[in-house]
């Protein structure tokens, strides 16, 4: 069975990781909250110090730079999702179709002519003929 790649596969996978990013960036919000009652005025000396270190040090950074920033995980997927896009379904797509529709065309832009290395109507036509083409 075989699975045809299309615009629309792309766009929901590009959609998919601006949902997570959304629910990423919600979850964060309430971690921060909660981060903040905890480690309120009242929570002082150094294992409170210690705690916000290691909100601000460890666990902001790895949701923010490495889950959401612009060289997160996240971006990068979605950085090889418009690539995916741009080279496999508007480039060679195209290109395939156009070969595709000239084939058999001796000289044509996309034909066999033009698929062979530009051989040219005349070589090709008579390298057919000699196969019997």
């Amino acid at each position: 069975m075989s699975t045809i790649l299309a615009t629309s596969m792309i766009e929901s996978a590009k959609g998919n990781v601006d949902e997570y990013v959304s629910a990423v960036q919600s979850l964060n919000g309430q971690l921060e909250s909660i981060i903040n009652t905890l480690a309120g005025d009242n929570f002082v000396g150094d294992a409170a110090d210690g705690y916000r270190e290691f909100y601000t040090s460890k666990i902001v950074p790895a949701i923010e730079d490495n889950l959401i920033g612009g060289a997160s995980l996240t971006s990068n997927i979605k950085t090889i999702l418009d690539n995916i896009q741009q080279q496999l379904i508007s480039t060679v797509d195209p290109t395939l179709g156009n070969n595709n529709r000239g084939a058999g065309s001796a000289g044509g832009a996309g034909g066999v002519g033009g698929a062979i290395g530009g051989v040219g109507a005349a070589a090709f036509n008579a390298f057919n003929d000699a196969i019997g083409g």
